[in-house]
């Protein structure tokens, strides 16, 4: 697996990681990330109008946190909402609630207060 030499070398201490989709693949790929890294999962399209559900992202961090303990996972967009020259067709009220469930979702998993 290509994976191994990859994580192995990158010398940056957080990965952010696309799993939108599913041409993203599986999380297999995560068990060779060094003990020493942070992996930012990458769970919320900004391609599509899609909302992702509460449900749905914490089943996807469960899945992950199979292979890197929660303690270095995060959750992220996969990438910024105007990633292109045109922008994403989403709307102003899509990207605030994409943004609210993570926020929601990350509570779940990190929030220590």
């Amino acid at each position: 697996m290509i994976s191994r030499p990859i994580f192995q070398k990158i010398r940056a201490q957080r990965l952010l990681l696309e799993y939108d989709d599913d041409r993203s693949g599986t999380f297999d790929p995560l068990k060779d990330i060094p003990e020493d890294k942070v992996v930012v999962l990458g769970l919320v399209t900004t391609k599509s109008p899609r909302r992702e559900s509460r449900e749905e992202l914490t089943m996807r961090i469960n899945e992950a946190s199979q292979f890197v303990p929660l303690e270095r996972l995060a959750v992220s967009p996969q990438c910024g909402f105007s990633s292109s020259i045109i922008g994403n067709r989403l709307s102003e009220d899509d990207q605030k609630h994409k943004l609210k469930t993570l926020v929601e979702v990350a509570q779940l998993f990190w929030d220590r207060g």
